[in-house]
């Protein structure tokens, strides 16, 4: 399988080290483009490790990348360097004869970077100090000959250069060290170490959603994509975590994990459960879900949409919950449902409000073009589903007041969204306090199709009328800003251009009102336009082009539960 480096990072499940190639002064890095190792830990200040180069003789080749099973093969015209990991703190390089490998610290981006030598048990390391990183890369040729090109001055290296050729190959193995490495090496087998993680990848893949042969290749590039872009538990990550990417999004949001924990609930119901769970690990007393974390950091400036319920629902569809998960989980929505009702209701109307477009997860949408806060009427159909969710798990574990309680709110909050938030059938959002409707032609209203058939007909009939005409209908599927719009931007973030979420939230609001061909048109849409674009974190919505991070797991994840569901 192809593998562009420049979209799509090579990596493991577990692993915080990548290998891609990335443009010139990348995220700010003052960088040569290149093939680089990098990291994905939140505590590294920058996250270039080192320049890869491949050469023969000192002289830098040309090549080609491939994907063989988990093994990142780099063709070159005389021979070929291969990547695996043994585990996910250990990368093995092997070079074919003639072949050398240069790994360039990069000293000159930061103060403290070098390389020393020591030798164990008859064997001779170099350890690799990366200061601006946060860790340490210990390496051993197993095979050929190492030299090195440091120039040391006061407390640092000006330059710090390891390299390994050999006449009949080389194989060197490089180990990420966080704190103090442990003092054990084996004799590494570059081929056991391939087989072990290409059959790891092939179980994984074999677990997710079936879908058309037509989007088989698709799939498994999805499949792997979620494989490698997860990592091992470790500081604020509590379970294995599935970054949202392992480019720059390297975070995991508080809405994002709901997507990804759905399209793995069919078949592996332990680690969407983790997904779902990851975030509620860090939730505050007060209810509130942090707007992202990394391993080393989260971030509480603003929060994300309550989409959890809807997400739950689904996973309940395709997995069984045992009473302690039950339990787990409605202690922890109950708080995080309990923490909008009390905290974003500034007016007291009963209505719900964002601070911020970030709350909506729609950072920039045209909802968001006046002063917040902002009532929409999207954030109160998540919360009567996530109410309604509640009320279910109540009836599960036998807490009838509490599922009576929760069904009533449910209903009062859904009287009082159809009694304010629409306008001739169609829904709109408004300011705090003023009521005063905010103009806006965004896709955004509009995702309260999740209600289904709790929307009365004729808004149900006035939204579909809406949505089937081309006012937000593009080749490609429903655009985030109307094209027609005078603030619609290709590349306007969500100001334009189709994303993942806002699609796999429609089809699901659509299916729900009764329009199954709708939702499977949408679904075909946009699974074709991955298919040919791939799995970017949005995309323009009338040449189907992909913006942004072009590796991101939502993305692959609404498509693997997409092309599953309705096609």
């Amino acid at each position: 399988m192809t593998i562009d480096l420049k979209t799509t990072p090579f990596s493991c499940r577990g692993s915080y080290l990548v290998i891609s190639e990335v443009s010139e002064n990348w995220c700010g890095c003052r960088n040569e483009a290149g093939l680089y190792l990098r990291t994905v830990r939140g505590s590294a200040s920058r996250p270039l490790i080192a320049r890869v180069k491949i050469g023969n003789k000192g002289r830098d080749v040309a090549y080609k990348a491939e994907l063989d099973g988990a093994v990142l093969v780099l063709k070159c015209a005389r021979g070929r360097a291969e990547f695996c990991f043994d585990d996910p703190s250990t990368l093995l390089v092997r070079g074919s004869a003639g072949l050398d490998i240069t790994l360039d610290f990069l000293s000159d981006t930061g103060s403290f970077e070098y390389i020393y030598a020591f030798e164990r048990d008859g064997r001779a390391f170099h350890m690799a100090n990366c200061f601006k990183n946060n860790c340490r890369c210990l390496m051993m040729a197993q095979q050929g000959d190492v030299s090195v090109d440091q120039l040391w001055q006061e407390k640092s290296a000006l330059r710090a250069r390891f390299s390994v050729s050999g006449e009949t190959g080389f194989l060197l193995a490089l180990k990420e060290i966080v704190t103090e490495w442990d003092g054990k090496w084996k004799t590494f087998d570059f081929d056991l170490s391939a087989q072990k993680a290409g059959e790891e990848l092939a179980g994984f893949t074999k677990k997710m959603p079936s879908c058309p042969e037509k989007y088989k290749t698709t799939a498994e590039k999805a499949a792997y994509l979620l494989w490698a872009s997860a990592v091992k538990k470790g500081g604020l990550y509590t379970r294995e975590a599935i970054l949202m990417s392992k480019n720059w999004m390297k975070n995991v949001w508080s809405w994002d994990h709901c997507f990804n924990a759905v399209a793995l609930s069919y078949a592996e119901p332990s680690l969407a459960w983790d997904q779902f769970m990851l975030m509620f690990d860090r939730q505050d007393k007060t209810g509130l879900l942090p707007d992202s974390i990394n391993d080393t950091l989260a971030i509480w400036n603003f929060c994300k949409p309550p989409i959890h319920g809807w997400a739950l629902q689904i996973m309940m569809e395709n997995m069984t919950l045992t009473p302690q998960q039950l339990r787990q989980a409605y202690l922890r929505l109950s708080k995080w449902t309990r923490w909008w009702l009390e905290n974003r209701d500034y007016d007291g109307d009963g209505l719900c409000e964002y601070n911020h477009g970030n709350d909506s997860g729609w950072d920039n949408s045209t909802v968001f073009s006046v002063t917040p806060p902002i009532c929409s009427p999207e954030l109160q159909a998540f919360l009567v589903i996530q109410m309604d969710v509640l009320s279910d798990i109540a009836s599960k574990l036998g807490r009838e007041n509490a599922a009576a309680a929760w069904r009533e709110k449910s209903d009062g909050m859904l009287d009082r969204l159809l009694g304010h938030m629409f306008r001739d059938g169609l829904p709109i959002a408004f300011q705090s306090g003023s009521h005063a409707p905010v103009p806006n032609r965004s896709l955004l209203p509009y995702l309260c199709a999740v209600l289904g058939e709790k929307l009365p007909e004729y808004i149900r009939n006035s939204m579909i009328k809406a949505l089937r005409s081309d006012m937000f209908r593009t080749p490609h599927g429903f655009a985030t800003e109307a094209p027609g719009s005078p603030d619609y931007l290709s590349d306007g973030y969500w100001r334009g251009p189709i994303w993942a979420p806002s699609t796999m939230l429609l089809a699901d609001g659509l299916k729900r009102c009764g329009e199954k061909e709708l939702a499977r048109d949408t679904a075909k849409r946009f699974a074709d336009m991955v298919k040919k674009a791939g799995f970017a974190e949005n995309f323009d919505a009338l040449t189907g082009e992909g913006l942004r991070d072009r590796a991101y797991t939502w993305t692959a994840a609404a498509f693997l539960a997409m092309a599953h569901e309705y096609l």
